[in-house]
Parts: C-alpha cells; structure tokens; sequence
C-alpha cells in the first residue's frame, strides 16, 4: 500500500488520536490503520486520501491473500513516515520486520517443541 505524509496529514491523525504519530503508528488496532489509511493512503488515481468505507476495503484487500497480516501494514505506514521525514531517518523499518520475523519463526519453534513432548 502506498502513503504520502505531509505537515496537514499527520497533524490531522494527531489531533484525532490525541497523541503524537509516533505513539499513533504504534497503535495496530483496524480502526487506527483506518484513520492512517483514510488521511494518507495514495488512491488507484494518485490521489491522496479517501473515505472511511475505501480505507476499509483496502485493509481487507491487503489482507486477503493471507501472505499480510495488521503488523505488516502498521510496518508499511511506519516506513512511509520515515521517508516522508515524520519519524527519524535512523529508524531502520527493514531491521524492524526482520525482528518479526524471527520472533515469530521463535515462538513456532518453542510451540513445536512443546507438541513434541506432549
């Protein structure tokens, strides 16, 4: 999915979050990734923003060929953020999803060790 921040836009999620946008991306619940979304998702035209009801359907979308899950997409918005100058350059999103990957690929390991001894 594609984003573009500006001063307007993250102010925007701000002031509806009432917090700053690095507490906001934190917050991987579907109606916050909408609020995001909705303010600076990137629509098939170019266009930047779209309705509530778009925003939905491009999650449900990004989720459908079950390869994406919500931290993805909150790893996505967290990347553009940086890019756009919103979060800190320093901050290393690829690094970020690999460490999810590894945790998950961790706690699958320990879950098939406790199916073996069971």
């Amino acid at each position: 999915m594609e984003f573009k921040f500006n001063a307007t836009i993250v102010d925007s999620i701000e002031q509806q979050a009432k917090t700053s946008i690095g507490n906001a991306v934190s917050d991987n619940t579907v109606q916050n990734i909408t609020r995001f979304i909705e303010k600076a998702g990137v629509n098939d035209d170019g266009r930047t923003g779209m309705s509530r009801s778009v925003a939905l359907k491009k999650i449900d979308d990004y989720l459908e060929d079950g390869q994406k899950d919500t931290d993805d997409l909150v790893l996505e918005i967290t990347e553009s953020l940086v890019r756009d100058g919103f979060l800190s350059r320093q901050l290393q999103v690829e690094k970020m999803k690999e460490l999810k990957k590894t945790r998950i690929e961790m706690a699958m390991a320990e879950i098939d060790k406790a199916l073996e001894e069971a």
